[in-house]
């Protein structure tokens, strides 16, 4: 049987009132890319031990590969998405005013 895919959990809502309080939300920002990268290091870990199991003949080759895969596409869109925030960034500090 294949595992259900867990949702996505959303990013807390942006404060009501700007300026200071939206600098004290950086923490929340941070605390979402910390607990992504560390889903996406779980999933790798998670991938890895399935194939060392497929490998010893403990556990299933379809399994290893699904888990495989997931580690895969969730590493492809984290580096996706870095790639975009330092082209931002790049943009940004490229701006001439």
């Amino acid at each position: 049987m294949i595992p259900a895919i867990p949702p996505i959990s959303p990013l807390p809502a942006a404060p009501a009132s700007g300026g200071a309080a939206a600098a004290g939300s950086g923490g929340s920002f941070s605390s979402s890319i910390a607990n992504a990268i560390d889903q996406v290091q779980q999933s790798q870990t998670t991938a890895s031990t399935a194939e060392a199991q497929a490998a010893s003949g403990q556990g299933s080759v379809t399994d290893a590969m699904i888990d495989a895969s997931q580690a895969s596409l969730e590493t492809q869109v984290t580096v996706a998405l870095v790639d975009k925030g330092v082209s931002a960034f790049t943009d940004i500090m490229n701006m001439q005013f």
